[in-house]
């Protein structure tokens, strides 16, 4: 086979492009460390600052530079939505992100590639999927339904009265400025040039903020959704299991089974702690040994799908740091720990700060930071003052960074952390505290947020899929095109896909995994050359752009609009190194692995401590 479950492929191409960043937004530009609005920053080390010497890359001159010779005849089709006309530049915007997505894919071996990196939208499907002759027939399909759903979740808001914040207005201009001053004055370029050259022909600064705009209102609706979804209290507080899986399923020979088996006895017996479960499942599965690993959420329907592994989690005098050895006859022997049972909502600091980095390790670079960092600090009368006084300084070159963060545990720089996380903190305080990693931060107390974890944001996520879906499938929202789409040119040269083994059910042979922390099996890595490859243009603006809820809910309407026709693949369950019972759902699976909620890795890591 040369393509993955079609549902799974669109799931994990947009989750792992990271177009959506979490409910907490980061709005920045990749590459620079500004954030405002509600982000989750990344701090610049002073190494990555001054160490670094990197090899100056060749600026593309063309569109067909950045992307190859085949994008560009799926660009500029007009689309209608609820009888309006949707601007060729938007339409345009997710045409190109939907690239760049399935791109990112075909660089991990997933889709053909073409030799500047992009994903061969000219190479044939090798399975029927619907009326997908080629990739690029896939490929509109992808795209097409991005578009909708956002115009879909902007119709949502605009009926709710959702509107668009002052800060997330703020932040749009904050990052146009960013690119602007960044990587368009870097290029040499203005910013509508550069604007044109990446996201297409006559996309301008002002068609640019427009498609911001409604990109942000949209997922402003599904966040309110997510927030304000009535979970159940088995939801919001569920036990957690961490497993090893032996492989040994009961179509396999006896002595298999017996070898899984002391495989799976030995491990138990070597662990005195959940700690050790961790890390001898790591390595067991770097070498090979055990098929699965990671940690997961019993709430999780897959789980009930086990129901060895189901009863032993649920067993009432089940205690953390229960460790057992359970089999599964569908797939094999898992060595399970019970990791207790954790809150899925939690309520984190939310501060904004600003950092003063030494241009030295030497005292008089130290006492000049704390210096600019403490007039800062007395110059603000309130902590609203914070704000325009860090982005003045930003601008003049005088911090490094600044902005407004939600502090989750074990993210950020401890002495940042401590001070937010300090149970007498006031809002509206302001202090300055020093990072010996980082510098000195002005910092304030803004206020106490409500976040949810990404399990949660799942569940929310698919019931306002199926609303949108319905409605879809029922036209209640005319969205069409008229235009017809032409094949692609062929690419001078395309890398075949690794054959990729499906189910009956259409996902990658693979055991129990909905929310692993830790990857599974690795995909093989395509070669690059010395070309400017497509998945590079990453780091211009879709990396960071908005919260977790609107990828959800595209990737889940689109997985369902194609999951019941994935079945013609002609994989059948007879085959016996086929695993019949894996139904991972890869929307739950990615958020877990992303952590960008923090929960499952926070935990984690409490765990040990404690258990240490």
């Amino acid at each position: 086979m040369n393509i993955r479950k079609t549902g799974s492929i669109i799931l994990l191409g947009i989750f792992a492009a990271s177009l959506f960043s979490g409910c907490g937004k980061t709005i920045s530009e990749t590459g620079n460390t500004v954030a405002t609005g509600e982000t989750s920053a990344a701090f610049t080390l002073p190494s990555e600052t001054y160490a670094q010497d990197p090899v100056t890359p060749v600026e593309p001159k063309t569109f067909e530079e950045v992307y190859g010779n085949q994008l560009m005849g799926y660009l500029n089709h007009q689309y209608y939505f609820d009888g309006e006309p949707v601007s060729l530049q938007e339409s345009n915007f997710y045409f190109i992100n939907a690239f760049l997505e399935l791109s990112s894919d075909a660089n991990m071996g997933y889709y053909p590639v073409t030799p500047s990196g992009g994903i061969d939208l000219a190479a044939e499907l090798e399975v029927e999927i619907d009326d997908y002759g080629t990739y690029g027939d896939y490929f509109v399909k992808y795209a097409e339904n991005a578009l909708e759903m956002s115009l879909t979740l902007c119709s949502y808001a605009r009926a709710n009265d959702i509107p668009l914040s002052e800060d997330t207005k703020l932040a749009i201009d904050n990052m146009l400025d960013n690119i602007r001053n960044g990587s368009a004055a870097n290029a040499g370029m203005s910013l509508d040039d550069y604007l044109q050259l990446y996201y297409g022909p006559g996309t301008d600064e002002a068609t640019f903020r427009k498609i911001l705009e409604r990109y942000y209102l949209a997922d402003a609706y599904s966040d309110k959704y997510c927030k304000e979804y009535p979970f159940s209290d088995d939801q919001i507080r569920t036990p957690y299991i961490r497993y090893a899986l032996f492989y040994a399923p009961e179509s396999a020979d006896q002595d298999t089974k017996d070898q899984a088996y002391q495989a799976a006895i030995n491990m138990k017996d070597s662990c005195n702690s959940l700690s050790e479960l961790k890390s001898l499942a790591q390595s067991a599965y770097e070498n090979g040994i055990v098929r699965e690993q990671g940690d997961s959420a019993a709430f999780t329907s897959e789980l009930s799908e086990y129901p060895e592994l189901w009863d032993w989690t649920f067993e009432e005098e089940r205690k953390e740091g229960d460790i057992e050895v359970i089999y599964e006859p569908s797939v094999g022997y898992y060595v399970i720990g019970y990791l207790g049972i954790k809150d899925q909502i939690t309520y984190v600091p939310y501060v904004r700060y600003a950092l003063f980095q030494p241009k030295d390790i030497d005292q008089a670079s130290l006492t000049e930071a704390y210096t600019a960092a403490k007039a800062m600090k007395d110059a603000c009368g309130s902590i609203s003052d914070l704000t325009g006084l860090a982005e003045t300084a930003y601008k003049n070159g005088e911090v490094l960074d600044y902005g407004d963060i939600l502090v989750t545990k074990g993210q950020l720089d401890k002495n940042f952390e401590d001070w937010a996380y300090d149970e007498n903190r006031a809002d509206g305080e302001l202090d300055i505290i020093y990072s010996p990693d980082f510098g000195y931060f002005v910092i304030g107390y803004i206020r106490t947020e409500k976040q949810i974890s990404g399990l949660l944001t799942d569940i929310a996520m698919k019931d306002l899929t199926n609303i949108a879906l319905e409605e879809s499938n029922s036209g209640v929202h005319d969205f069409h095109t008229d235009d017809e789409y032409l094949p692609a040119p062929a690419a001078p040269t395309a890398t075949p896909v690794p054959d990729i083994e499906l189910t009956d059910d259409g996902t990658e042979e693979t055991a129990f995994n909905p929310e692993a922390t830790e990857a599974s099996a690795p995909v093989a890595q395509t070669q690059q050359n010395g070309s400017t490859k497509t998945a590079d243009v990453l780091v211009v603006v879709f990396f960071t752009l908005a919260g977790v809820a609107i990828a959800a809910i595209i990737a889940v309407l689109i997985y369902s609009a194609v999951n019941n026709r994935i079945k013609s693949s002609g994989v059948s369950r007879e085959d016996p190194d086929d695993n019949p019972d894996d139904n991972e759902d890869e929307t739950e699976k990615d958020s877990g692995e992303d952590g960008e909620d923090g929960s499952e890795e926070d935990n984690d890591d409490d765990d040990e401590d404690n258990e240490d």
